[in-house]
């Protein structure tokens, strides 16, 4: 995840359940290996969930857009990472978001937060390596 002058750069910044090339990626809905089309590209699918602290004094409407161009940031780069880790080709398809502010100061030291959730949808070719049992 390469870093910008955006939330990425807070040390507080958080992200949570990147889940990248995780089991889902190798295999379908009933659990069996993943079956590409006939075009041998099959769907990739990633969720991403950042929660980012609220900044006391700073406009939370500018902050939830900050939070969704870093979610934006991460979706395009998918790809990227796909290729360099599974596929042979990437196509983004479909990208979902939501944005919520919290109040989670429940009298501690907690406080406010901004969370962004959202799936990010691939049309993959994996690479041919993927499918060969390992020697």
């Amino acid at each position: 995840m390469e870093r910008s002058n955006d939330v990425f750069e807070d040390n507080n910044f958080h992200c949570t359940a990147l889940q990248h090339c995780c089991a889902s990626v190798f295999s379908d809905e009933t659990g069996g290996p993943r079956r590409a089309d006939d075009a041998g590209l099959a769907k990739v699918q990633s969720g991403i969930t950042m929660s980012i602290p609220v900044k006391d004094g700073e406009d939370i409407a500018a902050q939830q857009e900050a939070g969704l161009r870093s979610f934006y940031k991460l979706a395009a780069g998918s790809c990227a990472m796909v290729i360099e880790t599974i596929a042979d080709s990437c196509e983004v398809t479909n990208v979902t978001t939501n944005v919520n502010a919290r109040d989670r100061s429940m009298g501690a030291a907690a406080g406010s937060q901004i969370t962004v959730t959202g799936q990010i949808a691939m049309k993959v070719k994996f690479k041919a390596s993927l499918g060969k049992p390992a020697p």
